[in-house]
């Protein structure tokens, strides 16, 4: 089996809110990501998916843990060697507006990174650059025109081709399509999907929306509360989802059908979402889990293969009943 291209292991960030309070955004998150492959996470805002995605990113130093990139701890690298993992994995951000300097064009935002690792002389840059444009769909004429005079989908598609200007491995997607509409949300993600088969790419795509997710993913991973509660390939996790948490989220995907739409089982969580400041060391999700037992109060379970491939945190899972919540 070849090695991931990417290994995360009991990953944690905590913040320090105070003298007494902890926010534990990232509590014991572990995963791996194959070479070529697109990895989805997926969960409620403030599950800790974009923190998981800064701290791969190395914009945040992690609590506890490792990250490994082609087998090396990215946190125990010298100044040289971060600066090299940098060359290799990049991030999109969610906001392309807000992650786009105002100030510069387009040219000088896509070629920055050409020029701090020193890669192509003046016009070889110039040439990069407007092959970058082609690639996401924008025309040379774009270059001298600054972010504010693009639409949120052509800002986006800076954002993207800015990420490949430094020909990366793997790139990191912070919910990329949330701020834009559904049409140009479908010529990103193909997009996306054709830049990944082009340049042999390997993406982790961070979302909400699980419909999205499913069509670009090919495993994913469900987040609730800092913690992985299900991870599984995407035919699969939708086929049969095991976690509580999961088969909520599932029932929630709208389908475009009226009349399968209005005879299917809507499972609706109820209770509360437990406080995240100094949270228990226990399944967070029993307050809102119709399965909870006393053994739910002992400790947050652990992920299990409980079929190739196939990994869920829960300690009733050999008592769901699946086939009654198949999507």
């Amino acid at each position: 089996m070849p090695e991931p291209l990417l290994e995360v292991t009991n990953l944690k960030k905590y913040f320090q809110l105070g003298r007494r309070k902890t926010l534990k955004a990232v509590n014991g998150v572990s995963f791996q990501i194959m070479k070529g492959e697109t990895f989805g996470l997926v969960g409620e805002s403030g599950c800790g998916k974009t923190t998981t995605g800064r701290l791969i990113a190395r914009l945040y130093d992690p609590t506890g843990g490792t990250i490994r990139y082609k087998n090396r701890d990215i946190h125990a690298l010298s100044k040289s060697e971060a600066t090299d993992y940098a060359f290799h994995v990049q991030m999109v951000f969610q906001d392309p507006y807000a992650s786009l300097d105002p100030r510069m064009t387009v040219e000088s935002l896509i070629a920055e990174g050409m020029h701090i690792h020193h890669m192509y002389g003046r016009e070889e840059t110039r040439d990069k650059v407007r092959e970058l444009l082609s690639r996401v769909g924008l025309s040379q004429e774009h270059a001298q025109r600054f972010a504010h005079e693009f639409s949120g989908g052509q800002r986006q598609r800076v954002g993207i081709a800015r990420a490949l200007a430094v020909d990366p491995e793997m790139i990191v997607f912070d919910e990329p399509v949330s701020a834009l509409d559904v049409s140009i949300q479908a010529q990103i993600i193909n997009l996306l999907k054709n830049l990944q088969k082009d340049f042999n790419l390997t993406y982790l795509f961070i979302a909400h929306d699980l419909s999205l997710v499913k069509y670009i993913s090919d495993r994913i991973g469900v987040m609730y509360m800092g913690m992985l509660v299900e991870v599984a390939g995407a035919n699969e996790l939708y086929r049969a989802p095991l976690h509580p948490y999961t088969q909520a989220l599932l029932s929630a995907i709208p389908i475009p059908d009226p009349k399968e739409e209005s005879e299917r089982r809507r499972i609706l969580l109820q209770g509360d979402v437990p406080h995240p400041i100094n949270a228990p060391d226990q399944c967070l999700f029993r307050s809102r889990c119709a399965y909870a037992t006393e053994r739910c109060e002992r400790g947050a379970p652990p992920l299990v293969e409980t079929a190739p491939g196939h990994w869920v945190a829960c300690v009733m899972n050999e008592e769901l009943n699946v086939d009654a919540y198949a999507i």
